[in-house]
């Protein structure tokens, strides 16, 4: 059965009628009813009835053990919810706010400190969604105009963790040739499974892929991605931007890389629809706008913290450059040589035969960080007045002169 014609379907069947008559061929259409029997096309059906498209499914990001984006260094700092008596890291919680997940335990399973470990309220906390894979339930479904989407089987609030986004990971240069390669393969075909993962990388989810690959664009989303930081790597999840309920359709924002947006047409029907896929700088620009005042003091402090770090670097490479002198020595065994506690112990013996230098002197002298900064102190220590009451030091042979020139007048009177 199918659904009530419409009025031109019923004067498209008045004409088959007509058509029919005239053949003297019987017809019956229950027009009464206002509904019409009739048979589907073959790729019609093929459609309806067609399973989603084959891929392998996969739990996380896979990467390629030559080629894959380097680990970054451990924070070395642990969020304060602990410390301030609560049970579970919540918006305030420092870690959240920076897109950082909870990770670890204090030490490894071999006793060893864990520096990752950043969180002391353990695996409970509610800031490991990610690392635990504590995904939504969700069901690959047709939805209408946009062939395959993703729904959720579960009600879900605004900031749940709908799905991780995961694929192969690939670099810019293997992301070029893949899509180069896929357009002249298949031409008519406009899915694309590649996200950028951080900068250089990205990740490819046509081969190997879990349910996120699903999820279609909407001008107006219910879902968001966020890049998350888990133990040092940079994973995407896909949250909840609002209350879903079961059955919604998930959705997010596309915004496609491309300078050939009217290649890429939305459709999705929002009152915001902007007519592409294509992203631009005024959605950035809205993002900034919405971050709360407790984000913005986090990054601050963050960058804070980074700049303190990074002052204490430069003081002491400052200090290792005063240390570290770098000199040529005319001998062929050792053509250059460090001096950074002092000299060598193999001159030792030398000095002391040749009697050169005392060997204490040489050591106190080597100490090039200490005495640059004592001479910085000496240079903005003030200087003292001078002192007039202190008397000047006398001329010994001058005062000498003086009295052996008398003692030879006297001489000279006596004996005139």
């Amino acid at each position: 059965r199918g659904d009530s014609i419409t009025i031109d379907e019923d004067h498209l069947l008045s004409h088959l009628e007509e058509c029919s008559n005239k053949q003297n061929e019987p017809t019956s259409f229950p027009v009464q009813f206002r509904e019409v029997m009739f048979c589907l096309p073959c790729d019609v059906k093929d459609e309806v009835y067609a399973k989603p498209p084959s891929f392998k499914f996969v739990h996380s990001l896979r990467y390629n053990a030559l080629k894959r984006p380097k680990r970054k260094p451990p924070s070395e700092e642990v969020c304060q919810c602990k410390a301030a008596g609560m049970e579970t890291c919540g918006e305030n919680c420092h870690n959240k706010m920076m897109f950082i997940e909870c990770t670890g335990k204090q030490s490894t399973d071999n006793g060893a400190k864990n520096p990752y470990w950043n969180c002391a309220l353990g695996p409970k906390c509610g800031n490991r969604a990610m690392g635990l894979r504590q995904t939504a339930k969700c069901k690959p479904q047709r939805e209408q105009g946009k062939g395959w989407g993703l729904i959720t089987l579960v009600p879900l609030k605004k900031g749940d963790l709908v799905q991780e986004y995961v694929g192969e990971v690939i670099d810019e240069k293997e992301k070029e040739q893949r899509l180069k390669d896929w357009s002249k393969d298949h031409p008519n075909d406009p899915n694309f499974y590649v996200m950028q993962l951080e900068t250089g990388w990205y990740i490819d989810a046509r081969l190997e892929a879990n349910l996120s690959r699903f999820v279609n664009h909407s001008c107006a989303p219910n879902c968001v991605l966020r890049p998350v930081t888990v133990s040092g790597y940079t994973r995407i999840g896909i949250f909840a931007e609002k209350d879903i309920a079961p059955g919604e359709f998930l959705s997010y924002d596309y915004r496609f890389d491309t300078r050939h947006g009217d290649k890429f047409i939305c459709r999705c029907g929002a009152a915001t629809c902007r007519g592409t896929m294509q992203g631009g700088k005024n959605l950035t620009e809205k993002e900034e706008e919405k971050k709360t005042q407790k984000q913005a003091l986090a990054e601050a402090k963050s960058l804070e913290d980074k700049d303190r770090k990074f002052l204490a670097e430069v003081q002491k490479l400052k200090d290792d450059n005063f240390s570290q002198v770098d000199f040529m020595i005319p001998d062929f065994q050792y053509p250059t040589e460090t001096v950074a506690g002092g000299p060598y112990d193999r001159y030792r013996s030398e000095s002391r035969e040749n009697r050169v230098f005392l060997w204490r002197n040489i050591l106190i002298g080597s100490e090039f960080s200490n005495r640059a900064h004592l001479l910085e102190r000496r240079k903005l220590k003030p200087k003292s007045k001078i002192c007039t009451n202190i008397p000047q030091p006398v001329d010994v042979l001058s005062y000498l002169k003086k009295l052996l020139n008398q003692e030879n007048g006297k001489v000279a009177e006596n004996g005139i």
